[in-house]
């Protein structure tokens, strides 16, 4: 596997259309070095409770975010795939514990930088700062739409948006999750799948 092109496949996205704002030079330029890492399917990235100092740049696999209640009852977040970024906005910024864990479900292979070394030297370059933005509207827009589909939307209508929205991972995830995901039982999602044959 060529990392060097895995990075590039990264950029590209983390960039958007600001493909011309950072190289991959500039990572070594800049002084941000990424431990690359492979985690293998059914670890833990971060887990809840815990302190989740690090951003994740992943350049392979996808992985779930999750939550458990009291009682031990799963709760699927998001997903989140290659070329991507994962980790827990709220832990790295305020230095605090993660509200979710990060469960691998393929192989996955990352650059992991400590946030805040990261971060202190992102600030002061205005590509990355730039790409950064981007990446924060573009999760803030999909925060607002999932708020608007469990107001708005029928069990159906959510579950015909997962599978537009996650094309590259609806013939990968079990049921249970998506289910869990759109906020239905897995019985409920059967009748649905069964209704839309």
């Amino acid at each position: 596997m060529n990392t060097q092109n895995e990075l590039q496949d990264f950029l590209a996205y983390f960039t958007g259309k600001n493909t011309s704002s950072i190289e991959v030079d500039d990572f070594v330029k800049f002084g941000l070095k990424g431990e690359l890492k492979h985690y293998k399917i059914g670890q833990f990235m971060i887990r809840q409770g815990q302190l989740a100092p690090k951003i994740y740049f992943l350049l392979k696999g996808y992985v779930r975010y999750l939550s458990l209640s009291e009682d031990g009852k799963e709760f699927t977040q998001s997903f989140a795939h290659s070329p991507g970024i994962a980790g827990s906005t709220r832990a790295m910024s305020r230095k605090t514990n993660a509200l979710f864990s990060i469960e691998v479900l393929d192989d996955v292979l990352c650059l992991e930088f400590d946030w805040l070394s990261f971060f202190n030297i992102m600030q002061d370059k205005p590509g990355f700062l730039m790409a950064y933005n981007s990446l924060l509207e573009n999760l803030f827009i999909k925060k607002e739409e999932r708020e608007y589909a469990f107001a708005r939307q029928t069990a159906e209508q959510r579950y015909l948006h997962f599978l537009q929205e996650n094309s590259q991972l609806r013939d990968k995830l079990p049921l249970n999750m998506i289910a869990s995901h759109i906020g239905i039982t897995p019985i409920a999602l059967s009748r649905i799948r069964k209704k839309l044959t």
